[in-house]
């Protein structure tokens, strides 16, 4: 046995794995939001409507049969040829089958919307850009089996600059809608030449071992229920404004979830990623798993906070400098959309916790309870107030549940909630509270001294309240920074 525990190679490789995927993540989010900004002012809020509607048929049809395969072949890390070749046909099954009945389906569907008369072309181009990533799809899950961080860094890079390029070009050129389709197409293009020429690691053939494939069933059964009741509580919204508000809602309702999601991709993503191996391996050491989800928290409460206050009162001049002012409308839903993406990743953090000390059953429980709450508030909010009762009901259901996982949590670590809220929610209300007071005066800038200034004020009253109540705290954060101790 070698004198140094494996531990430490791995260490090394999730290092290396978190250093490739951050990279990547910050590359596609700065290409992911010029792409958003540039097909925001070259199409129409109608065009996005419709392509949101068509995905959530064509999620809703690959969902419903999601069996958790990808999760079951990582797992079996003893897995030779042949169990991979019955998780190669077991995934084609999974994704080709309810893509076909979709496709025959999609004349029917398209009935319901006639006012969407580019609903069914658009579904079926959906359905075949999906067929060709449910076949490469087996291949990207097996270089993440292998630890090829890098490859997956570089086809994640690869696809999002085909994508910014041909998307905006295909709107430039009079596309409409087709440059929404163009740019998934674009994306997957770049993936299959990279999975199946550059980066392949195995050579797929159809086989059936009925004995593999029960042990799969078994394995993927369990995640089945929660990844739909996910599904639910991310699409619902879409599905229901597409098909009683209309399609130029649902195009309003969706950039303003997409762009308000931007702060969180930044920084609660990475953050939540990084931190869930670590509680799995903390899982019997509740002192320090504590510690862990503490800081996790801690940081994201921080920075959610203030790009919260920033995005809340700067939503105006955002959408008239970035995307321009036909999308003035959705200005009241993506200021309410910020809250739902502060509170989201708190909700993911404490899911990952659960999931980490073998509680699945208390998430799937409050799960059942958001989407008990959210189907009818999605109702009946969304018939009184639109879109923007549409986005209160999904602040209500993510509050529920962060108030659910952190009970749950609770019974199994103990940290400071006052800690962890009291001074970043003190420090956000004054920060409010002065730009309230300050809205008449900012209205004479021009909307770029308008953003700035508001941007510069809400940022050094924020940090600066921070500074005072958590000065010693923030130092000593910064030091296990670091040291890399983020559990010391």
């Amino acid at each position: 046995m070698a004198s140094h525990p494996p531990d430490q190679s791995m260490g090394k490789t999730a290092i290396r794995g978190s250093i490739y995927s951050i990279a990547a993540s910050a590359v596609t989010i700065l290409l992911g939001f010029a792409r958003a900004v540039l097909l925001a002012r070259l199409l129409l809020p109608e065009h996005f409507g419709v392509a949101t509607l068509a995905l959530f048929f064509l999620n809703l049809s690959t969902t419903l049969t999601a069996l958790g395969l990808d999760s079951a072949i990582i797992h079996r890390q003893d897995a030779d040829d042949a169990w991979l070749d019955t998780y190669f046909t077991l995934r084609l099954l999974a994704n080709l089958i309810p893509l076909g009945a979709l496709a025959l389906l999609t004349p029917l569907i398209a009935r319901a919307y006639p006012a969407m008369p580019a609903l069914a072309p658009v579904l079926w181009a959906f359905i075949a850009i999906e067929a060709i990533r449910s076949i490469n799809a087996s291949q990207e899950t097996l270089l993440n089996r292998a630890l090829a961080f890098r490859a997956l860094a570089l086809l994640d890079i690869s696809a999002s600059i085909a994508m910014t390029i041909c998307a905006p070009l295909a709107a430039w050129w009079g596309a409409g809608i087709w440059a929404l389709v163009v740019e998934r197409a674009a994306g997957h293009a770049v993936r299959t030449v990279g999975v199946w020429w550059l980066f392949r690691t195995y050579q797929p053939r159809l086989r059936w071992d009925g004995e593999k494939a029960r042990w799969f069933w078994r394995f993927s059964r369990a995640v089945w229920l929660s990844t739909n009741l996910n599904f639910l509580l991310d699409r619902f919204d879409d599905f229901w404004t597409g098909t009683f508000l209309g399609k130029t809602p649902l195009g309003y309702y969706s950039k303003a979830y997409e762009f308000a999601r931007y702060p969180r991709r930044l920084v609660a993503n990475p953050i939540v990623s990084v931190f869930y191996p670590i509680f799995a391996r903390l899982q019997h050491d509740p002192i320090r798993l504590a510690r862990a989800f503490f800081r996790m928290n801690s940081a994201i409460v921080r920075f959610g906070f203030w790009f919260g206050i920033l995005f809340i009162f700067n939503a105006n001049e955002f959408v008239r400098l970035f995307i321009g002012e036909r999308w003035l409308p959705m200005v009241p839903t993506f200021q309410l959309m910020i809250v739902y993406v502060i509170l989201d990743p708190l909700v993911v953090g404490a899911n990952r916790l659960l999931l980490a000390v073998g509680r699945p059953e208390e998430v799937t429980r409050v799960r059942l309870v958001q989407l008990g709450c959210f189907v009818p508030l999605v109702a009946l909010l969304g018939s009184r107030f639109g879109i923007e009762g549409v986005a209160l009901a999904a602040d209500i259901m993510v509050l529920v549940g962060t108030l659910l996982l952190f009970i749950a949590t609770r019974r199994i670590i103990t940290y400071s909630l006052r800690v962890l809220f009291f001074w970043p929610a003190v420090a956000v209300a004054l920060a409010a509270l002065t730009l309230w007071l300050t809205a008449a005066w900012w209205q004479t800038f021009p909307t770029w001294g308008s953003l700035a200034g508001k941007t510069v004020l809400g940022t050094l009253l924020y940090g600066l309240i921070l500074w005072l109540a958590e000065r010693h705290e923030l130092i000593e954060a910064w030091r296990i920074i670091k040291r890399r101790g983020w559990t010391a």
